[in-house]
């Protein structure tokens, strides 16, 4: 007997049916609507710098993908959405407790309070207001957060510390014991700020910060009570484990092998992933096998050219772009396939040590140390275009020990003439990088390859002449410091010093050589502004132990000097006695040529924090010279490109682009005003742009004008303004007049 067909039901009715929902939500609902508290069986929180990097650049570069200058906010408000992925919960007490998705709830939580501290920075005070709302409540003068824990107190000291001090954290110290949630909070907050792009910290930040809230979207996973919640937690983590891309790889590549050596190929592969997952307390990135073999594909296999999407498909599936190009990398015949598999597990013991490097301070790879300090987590990629199985320990340890250098060079000159170092930055010269290294053979190739790039780079250390502590770069002044630091002690001791003064037992600190007391310096300097300009000057700074620095910072300099006097050689320099009796020093002195710049100071004014800031900048062209290095410089110097880093466009209409078209003349003069203070700045004939106050360049109009303010964010075209006949016009009407015009071209 037939049956009739069941009535056709919406997805709404199929719902009711069942006993857990399903919701999604935007970032803007997820905090408005909800206080989320963890269970007791959750983890702790235990992302990584590597996770929220990715995480960062997802977003990012999904808004900037669609963002341009001249769109309005109704424009941006039609971008493309952007899923985050899932989260599960349940409500009880009024409270709604995290089941899993807490890793992403809560960075996205400590994202929202430093996007709150750029927009305070742009004084875009509505949105600020709208972002405090979602990230905690205010009552009876105290703060509860959007996100809390089972440690609330300590959490909420951390929180409340940011909200009131991102940069400083005053009120705030991370205590010895701290609990891992915390210190895993207090860290990540600390490298939010390195990675998050420099261009949504101008014009971009509001229009992102709209998108982020309105168009990213989770799923959230009703579970009905906590038992339930458990379960589900349990499941989605213990079950069902999905096949990797590492184990997908595999799979393709060995049927692709002949049955001889499979069984021997199935023990190496064993091999491998047991090193790469027993170092991964060595890697900055949570999934090592995965990190792994997208390195090594990148280093050694993949086109890198501008048109090529090997990277990003690398990036998003590896054993998918192998199945893609199978046939140009030979894995069609059975011995090219064994030997690809060989030369995977076998490089996979370099990339271990290589972690263990970047970890563990090794004098012989110290720069892949440095970069690892420095956040530079991509150093691996290149680092493994010049790895061969072949090569005895030597060789690998001399190859690899200058591509890092070579890094750490990058780095430091693109920090001390205030450039862009994050890694979609330094990624376009590692891919630019890694085709030329890849076919060197010998370690006298890097070496040629390296001194040619070396030479092309358009900035040096010149800028160093006006270098100082701003509000977003402590972190670059403090490993300068450490580093001339280092250098100095090892000259005149032997051994090594790096790590001890970056990470070594005695937590060492910025000290100010100038006590933060106007009234001192009232007949060397005029004005406060000048004050801090001078007391921030590279040269006016020193490394001291926390515990000694905390002790005397106040003191004036007569008395500071003789606690100087019992530091590190750098700091006893200054004393009128370091050359007495002092031999080490004075060898020194003589055999580096820089007698005259070891000038002793028994007073301290703005002539001596010039001195010293010349001095500074003769111990950087030392420590990271060339040739020092290993590297082998052109005997005929190489022409500039053509077109510079500082000038390369990416979203839109580059100042640059105003001097070309003739709008703006080079030299013409610029300023902008910060409560009720003008700044004033010079447009040079590159495009950057030279605060007058500190002689600073820089490469765009928000860095300079978040510098001349002292914060992290500046919409630049906005607040920047020419005289004209008397009327002050933004510049952003002259990028708009150039576009109307068609002067200039537009993405």
């Amino acid at each position: 007997m037939s049956r009739s067909p069941p009535q056709a039901r919406g997805a709404a009715d199929f719902m009711v049916d069942s006993p857990i929902h399903g919701e999604g939500v935007t970032v803007r609902t997820l905090f408005e609507w909800n206080s989320f508290a963890l269970d007791y069986y959750q983890r702790e929180y235990t992302w990584t710098r590597h996770e929220v990097s990715t995480l960062i650049d997802d977003l990012s570069q999904r808004f900037l993908s669609q963002w341009n200058p001249l769109h309005d906010q109704e424009e941006a408000s039609r971008y493309a959405p952007y899923f985050l992925g899932p989260y599960v919960y349940h409500e009880s007490r009024g409270r709604t407790f995290l089941v899993d998705g807490q890793q992403r709830v809560t960075t996205l939580h400590l994202v929202l309070i430093y996007l709150r501290q750029l927009l305070l920075d742009q004084e875009m005070w509505i949105n600020v207001d709208e972002l405090e709302g979602l990230t905690y409540t205010a009552r009876h003068g105290r703060r509860s957060f959007k996100v809390g824990s089972s440690e609330e107190l300590s959490r909420a000291q951390l929180l409340n510390s940011l909200v009131t001090d991102w940069n400083g954290l005053k009120g705030f110290t991370l205590p010895d014991d701290a609990h891992i949630s915390v210190r895993n909070l207090h860290d990540r907050s600390r490298e939010i700020d390195g990675e998050f792009p420099e261009v949504l910290r101008g014009e971009a930040l509001v229009p992102f910060v709209r998108w982020l809230l309105d168009r990213v979207c989770l799923v959230g996973i009703r579970a009905l009570d906590q038992e339930n919640g458990r379960e589900i937690f349990v499941s989605m983590n213990d079950r069902g484990l999905r096949l990797s891309h590492v184990d997908l790889l595999k799979g393709h590549l060995f049927r692709r092998v002949g049955e001889q050596p499979r069984e021997e190929l199935g023990r190496e592969w064993a091999d491998m992933l047991a090193r790469l997952t027993t170092s991964e307390t060595d890697s900055p990135e949570a999934n090592t096998p995965s990190a792994y073999v997208r390195s090594f594909l990148l280093a050694q296999y993949a086109h890198l050219d501008k048109d090529s999407k090997d990277a990003a498909e690398i990036g998003r599936a590896v054993h998918e772009w192998i199945l893609r190009n199978d046939v140009q990398l030979g894995l069609g015949r059975p011995a090219e396939a064994e030997r690809f598999v060989r030369r995977l597990t076998d490089v996979s013991k370099r990339y271990c040590e290589l972690l263990r490097a970047c970890r563990e301070f090794t004098p012989a790879l110290a720069a892949v140390y440095f970069n690892g300090y420095n956040g530079i987590d991509n150093q691996f990629t290149l680092l493994l275009s010049v790895v061969s199985p072949e090569d005895p320990d030597e060789v690998f340890v001399r190859k690899t020990s200058m591509v890092a250098s070579f890094l750490d060079l990058l780095y430091v000159r693109r920090c001390v003439n205030n450039l862009p170092v994050q890694r979609r930055d330094l990624d376009e010269v590692i891919h630019r990088l890694i085709p030329l290294l890849r076919i060197c053979r010998t370690a006298e190739d890097i070496a040629t390859v390296l001194g040619r790039e070396t030479s092309l780079l358009d900035h040096d250390f010149r800028e160093l002449a006006s270098f100082g502590l701003r509000a977003n770069n402590r972190r670059v002044v403090r490993y300068l410091l450490s580093r001339m630091t280092a250098h100095v002690q090892r000259a005149c001791e032997g051994g090594q010093h790096e790590y001890a003064f970056l990470r070594g037992r005695r937590d060492y600190e910025i000290e100010h050589i100038w006590a933060n007391r106007f009234e001192r310096y009232r007949d060397a300097v005029k004005t406060t502004a000048e004050f801090y300009i001078r007391r921030n000057r590279l040269g006016a700074l020193l490394l001291l132990p926390k515990s000694i620095n905390a002790s005397f910072r106040d003191d004036p300099y007569d008395r500071k000097i003789e606690h100087y006097y019992a530091e590190n050689r750098l700091a006893a320099s200054l004393h009128p006695k370091s050359r007495l009796r002092n031999t080490p020093f004075t060898h020194y002195l003589k055999d580096s040529g820089l007698d005259k710049a070891f000038r002793p100071c028994p007073s301290f004014g703005v002539r001596e924090i010039e001195q010293r800031q010349h001095l500074y900048r003769l111990l950087c062209e030392e420590i990271w010279n060339p040739a020092r290095l290993g590297f082998r410089l052109p005997v005929i110097p190489l022409p500039t490109p053509v077109e510079s880093p500082t000038a390369r466009r990416h979203y839109g209409v580059e100042v640059a682009d105003l001097i070309r078209s003739g709008l703006i003349a080079p030299n013409t003069k610029i300023f902008r005003t910060v409560k009720g203070e003008v700044h004033h700045a010079t447009i040079e004939e590159d495009g950057r742009i030279r605060l007058a106050a500190t002689d600073q360049a820089y490469h765009s109009l928000s860095a300079a004008g978040a510098a001349a303010a002292g914060s992290k964010a500046c919409a630049g075209w906005d607040v920047w303004r020419i005289d004209r006949d008397g009327a002050a016009i933004p510049l952003k009407r002259l990028r708009e007049e150039a576009i109307t015009r068609g002067l200039v071209s537009t993405p």
